[in-house]
């Protein structure tokens, strides 16, 4: 599946986009899409997040929003210059994660015969989609959270969201400078006392949309001329058409 994530900077455009995701929802491939907002302090940022069957289908659906079909999500996603219009366009092949024994391992992975452990670089992106029971409780907790975790050195970013729609279906997205940035944090988060043991986030069965953590190398894109390109020049490849990552 084809992982896309969408990052905005301001609600401005609340409505028309919890209508363009209601309308994502009934695409031809869509498996699942989600508008979130921000439970930081201060911020007025949201987050849209889509699941697709393959980027063939993400390929067909880009190209009818291109012909008019969605102008609430694509004039922002094509017509903005810089993080103050939208902070980040991300795709991936998606994949999942579980915790086992301490470590963050693919979820349908058989480590027991894992003989490669494969190099770790660039920056760390974490999207957990989850559902909880909300209580005002918890709210302080997370807005508690998102503060401390945000000093860490070497944290890019750290939010939680909730859906628009739907209260207590949360959106947790994390960016680390490096894998070694992560492991401190990871090690840390479990050695601080005010993060161990009760976070008041009790699960709860999800009215819609997928449970899951997922863990990526980050892949932040531009919109040129029709075609999502890396947003950093030195990743272009004109020689080689590399697959999802």
């Amino acid at each position: 599946m084809l992982r896309v994530l969408h990052e905005f900077a301001d609600a401005d455009d609340l409505a028309a986009l919890r209508a363009v995701a209601e309308q994502l929802r009934q695409e031809p491939g869509c498996a699942s899409a989600e508008l979130y907002a921000t439970l930081a302090e201060g911020e007025d940022r949201l987050a849209l997040t889509m699941l697709w069957d393959d980027e063939a289908a993400y390929d067909e659906f880009w190209a009818r929003a291109l012909a008019g079909e969605h102008p609430a999500l694509v004039t922002p996603l094509t017509g903005g210059t810089g993080p103050d219009d939208i902070a980040s366009t991300e795709f991936y092949r998606r994949a999942t994660f579980a915790l086992r024994a301490g470590t963050w391992v693919p979820e349908h992975a058989d480590e027991g015969t894992r003989k490669i452990f494969w190099p770790a670089g660039g920056p760390v992106r974490i999207i957990i989609q989850n559902a909880v029971h909300a209580t005002e409780a918890m709210y302080d907790k997370i807005r508690a959270e998102i503060a401390e975790t945000r000093r860490e050195e070497g944290c890019l970013d750290y939010g939680w969201y909730e859906d628009v729609d739907l209260p207590g279906h949360l959106l947790l997205l994390e960016l680390w400078a490096d894998q070694v940035v992560y492991d401190r944090h990871w090690a840390l988060r479990g050695a601080t006392a005010a993060f161990v043991g009760d976070n008041l986030r009790v699960p709860a069965e999800p009215q819609r949309g997928p449970v899951a953590r997922e863990f990526y190398r980050w892949q932040d894109f531009r919109h040129h001329y029709d075609r999502w390109l890396p947003a950093d020049p030195d990743a272009y490849a004109t020689t080689v058409l590399w697959p999802a990552g």
